[in-house]
């Protein structure tokens, strides 16, 4: 069982290292927009590029958030029968809705990752503005992304499993969702 509880750890530490290390983009974000603010409103000089730079940025932040956001089971899910379960029925219906994700997800980083590198062998330039930034790093993130709430989505099932058939030692039912 030490094996699988550092597996799930492991998932879990990337998981929170993405998820922490993502959140400094907000900052950056932040100081394009000041920049180019200030270039529009004070200088009267906008920029071609910041707004193109902050969308991009925050499309980033947000798919790689995901891991870390279903790792705190932050996610939004619908309540109002599940909390009438105990702790090993909630995790039965959540094997059952994980294994469901886990599938759905797995065709979604298929997917993604055939339009990440449709970009890449086009070399796609943004058409938004007359800056033209190239694209496919940025659609590089959605396969990433995707394939990190997978993983953490996995570690879920697992703890799940682990809790709905009594599986689970002391100090991993804890962390069972």
């Amino acid at each position: 069982m030490t094996g699988i509880s550092r597996l799930l750890d492991t998932i879990d530490g990337i998981s929170e290292f993405i998820g922490k290390a993502v959140s400094w983009m907000c900052l950056v974000m932040i100081g394009v927009l000041l920049y180019e603010i200030a270039a529009r409103y004070f200088f009267l000089n906008p920029t071609s590029w910041a707004h193109e730079t902050t969308t991009m940025l925050y499309g980033t932040f947000c798919i790689l958030a995901g891991a870390y956001t279903h790792r705190h089971q932050a996610h939004v899910r619908s309540e109002v029968v599940y909390h009438l379960f105990s702790q090993r029925g909630r995790a039965i219906l959540d094997v059952i809705t994980g294994f469901v994700v886990l599938v759905v997800f797995a065709v979604f980083f298929y997917a993604a990752c055939e339009f990440a590198l449709e970009s890449w062998q086009n070399n796609e330039m943004s058409s938004k503005s007359t800056w033209g930034p190239p694209v496919y790093p940025f659609k590089t993130m959605l396969p990433l992304g995707v394939g990190l709430v997978w993983l953490q989505g996995f570690a879920n099932w697992i703890r799940d499993i682990l809790m709905a058939f009594n599986l689970a030692p002391a100090d991993d039912a804890s962390n069972a969702t």
